[in-house]
């Protein structure tokens, strides 16, 4: 019956999309003019120069969430100029004092009273640049795709807020150094965007669909210069660092160790478009540490990237592949499936475009030989080509070889090559893309590949997608990420490699009602299977969903969850693994995220259903605390209980955590984390200072402490580690 309704779903899909009415709201993107200034401009919020007397003010912003195409209640007035060396943002934004503040710390924005301004200077709709500010003058700056934003990237550029009983005001002022740009552009793309959560409200510039993010560069206006401002000369910085640290580990001998360490980054601006990272011995101790998850499934369970090197430009790298299935995950770079530190010894990477339509990645880096692997050089290439407004066509080259002194081992490496072929209508609401991975591997050369299809379309009110992907058995992606393709036999306790067919659909529909309570419903249906080679039907996931959006920004959502599970091998959850066998499950779950702007709010979450043969209640709460704007306090609690028939017995997990953020001003942070994990039987403490004493140069101190939990409380690892970088730009 299952298959019946789903085939039924699949031949109604083309019906309902072309069933829905065309939108008949228009988004036509502005224009503003932009004239230079010789006056001295100090960035200090205040906006008293008298430049910001005389230039035109561009307001009428528009909503963009809940509603769109209408404009703003509350005003917003821009004013931009430039000079030799910087393009300069005043904004003036009225409101009432009641700001929403959430830190200081940069690269936090959202959700809270913010501004921000998009830019794109090859005005091509491709690749641009936000720079944004809260209230309190933390700052964030991104890099934009045309549907990524990467707010790993950081650099110079200066902004600062002032404010008033009926309005706070920011001066903004972006080195060109900092941007990339090419001679004799006299028409650049240029959006702004306000975040309202006094009225829980998104304002923009230029209009853009409630569908699509608010920054989408694909509904970008234009910012005209009286003259085209020239390119810079070297855009050259040098970061080098210097740490000190000590470890204690209570398994090794000796237990205790100290070492001094150096290591240098260089940023290089090879064209106006190009830019060149490299790395010497880089370090990444001020990282904050991973947060534990309950791991209640069959595989393993993905984390994401912290470490800035590879945060930035990464859209370029890791935009292939389907959901977990990616053959790029920059984690298999200096660390152990475990998460440990594997040394890097040096690396470079080269991002950018070279002209209107070509973008190109590539990166080598070389790991040092330890106790666990050999040494390894990672090296990848991508490319991506853009074909109209928002399409493109891409290609990448992945490769690990292993060394063995400077000898590469030849039967030791994994490489991958594949390419993608996006397409999207201009507006963005369809868009469709197929994908093709071949890997290489010692000793296999059948059943070897991933290949994916995807199309979906983005209304109004209706949205939808359906994907396609198949995993070869012997398709391995070395320096990626595969979700379900190695299966754990607890029996025998060896990792089993089975190919699989997913496909997936997800309906969703969204009412805007006239309500003084409720911004909006989403309302959706999502089918997800697993079909595996040789056994057939392993896994069909059906979820039904409501959830309802209120105006004060409290959400309140119910899921209705099924699963259907043929377990091909046993499961070792409990000491006496489950047995092979079907297994149809159902729960439902209730989730409740109280008011965000309130100093106190929280979240709760139950789940109730079955477990396989069993049952599991699982209850999540959140409580967070803050004080405007110098500190924020959390701590949350996830309890799994399982009940299984005999012998499968019982389990009773527990995840704690606690969180202390205090923002001592916009350059000087204290935060700390603690989490107890009965699962991996931990409990570690992780406390990070940071002090910004000068533009993007940092002092950390850090301060890692492990515990074993097993029966017993007792030390298992410790470090202290002090680190100071500096930013010399050239």
């Amino acid at each position: 019956m299952k298959t019946f309704y789903f085939f039924l779903l699949l031949f109604c899909l083309p019906i309902l999309i072309l069933a829905q009415e065309a939108d008949p709201s228009q988004f036509p993107a502005k224009s503003m003019s932009i004239t230079g200034t010789s006056e001295s401009i100090v960035i200090d919020g205040k906006l008293d120069e008298a430049i910001w007397n005389v230039l035109p003010k561009h307001g009428d912003f528009y909503q963009q969430s809940p509603l769109d195409g209408v404009l703003a209640e509350k005003k917003t007035e821009v004013q931009i100029t430039y000079d030799n060396d910087y393009l300069y943002v005043a904004a003036t934004l009225y409101d009432d004092p009641n700001y929403v503040i959430n830190t200081l710390k940069r690269d936090n924005f959202g959700d809270e009273d913010a501004f921000a301004i998009a830019l794109d200077p090859q005005n091509q709709n491709s690749n641009g640049f936000v720079f944004g500010v809260n209230t309190q003058g933390a700052l964030t700056e991104a890099l934009l795709a045309v549907d990524d934003a990467d707010d790993g990237w950081d650099n110079r550029w200066k902004a600062t807020t002032h404010t008033y009983p009926d309005r706070w005001t920011t001066e903004i002022a972006i080195p060109f150094k900092t941007l990339r740009f090419k001679a004799d552009n006299k028409v650049w793309g240029v959006n702004f965007y306000r975040e309202e959560p006094g009225s829980n409200e998104e304002h923009i510039g230029s209009p853009v669909p409630r569908q699509f993010d608010a920054i989408d560069i694909g509904y970008f206006g234009e910012m005209i210069w009286d003259k085209a401002p020239a390119p810079q000369g070297k855009n050259i910085a040098i970061i080098p660092y210097i740490s000190a640290r000590t470890d204690r580990n209570e398994s090794s001998d000796p237990k205790s160790s100290s070492s001094l360490d150096a290591g240098v980054d260089a940023k290089i601006a090879i064209s106006t478009g190009l830019n060149l990272d490299l790395t010497v011995n880089p370090d990444f101790s001020q990282v904050d540490v991973d947060r534990q998850v309950t791991n209640l499934t069959r595989f393993n369970i993905f984390f994401p990237e912290r470490r800035q090197f590879f945060l930035e430009n990464a859209d370029i790298f890791n935009g292939y592949g389907q959901f977990a299935n990616s053959p790029f995950y920059s984690r298999r770079i200096g660390l152990d499936p475990s998460g440990n530190t594997v040394p890097i010894l040096f690396g470079g990477r080269l991002t950018g475009n070279v002209n209107q339509k070509l973008r190109i990645g590539a990166f080598s880096m070389q790991t040092k030989k330890n106790e666990i692997t050999t040494a390894q050089n990672y090296s990848g290439a991508s490319t991506q080509y853009a074909i109209g407004k928002r399409s493109n066509i891409k290609g990448f080259f992945l490769s690990r070889q292993a060394y063995d002194g400077s000898d590469a081992i030849s039967s030791d490496y994994g490489r991958n090559v594949g390419g993608e072929l996006n397409l999207s209508t201009d507006d963005g609401e369809w868009q469709g893309q197929a994908g093709y991975v071949h890997s290489f591997k010692e000793g296999f050369s059948d059943k070897n590949r991933h290949v994916y299809g995807r199309i979906a379309y983005s209304g109004q009110r209706f949205r939808t997608f359906l994907f396609v992907q198949n995993l070869g058995q012997n398709y391995y992606a070395d320096m990626g990420f595969n979700a379900r393709l190695n299966n754990f036999n607890a029996n025998t306790g060896l990792v089993e490699r089975i190919g699989y067919t997913q496909i997936g659909n997800i309906l969703n529909y969204y009412i805007y009602p006239e309500s003084e309570k409720v911004n909006f419903h989403w309302s959706g249906l999502e089918n997800f299977i697993i079909i595996n080679e040789g056994t057939g039907l392993n896994d069909w996931y059906t979820r039904l969903r409501h959830f309802i959006f209120y105006k004060n920004t409290s959400q309140l959502r119910f899921r209705l969850n099924n699963q259907y599970t043929d377990l091909i091998f046993p499961f070792a959850l409990t000491d006496t693994p489950l047995p092979v066998g079907d297994y149809n499950q159902t729960e439902m779950n209730v989730q409740y995220i109280s008011d965000q702007r309130k100093l106190f709010n929280f979240e709760i979450f139950s789940v109730y259903g079955e477990f396989f043969n069993g049952t599991k209640f699982t209850n999540i709460i959140d409580l967070n605390y803050r004080i405007q704007p110098w500190a924020r306090f959390s701590v949350g609690l996830e309890q799994n209980n399982i009940r299984l028939p005999d012998p499968y017995g019982s389990l009773d997990l527990t995840l704690a955590t606690a969180s202390a953020e205090i923002n001592f001003s916009t350059s000087l942070f204290w935060t700390t984390f603690l989490q107890y994990n009965t699962q991996s039987k931990d409990f570690n403490v992780n406390s990070r200072l940071q002090w910004r004493y000068s533009p993007m140069s940092d002092l950390f101190f850090v301060y890692t402490d492990n515990y074993v939990v097993d029966g017993k409380f007792g030390p298992k690892n410790r470090s202290v580690v002090l680190k100071v970088n500096y930013w010399f730009g050239v």
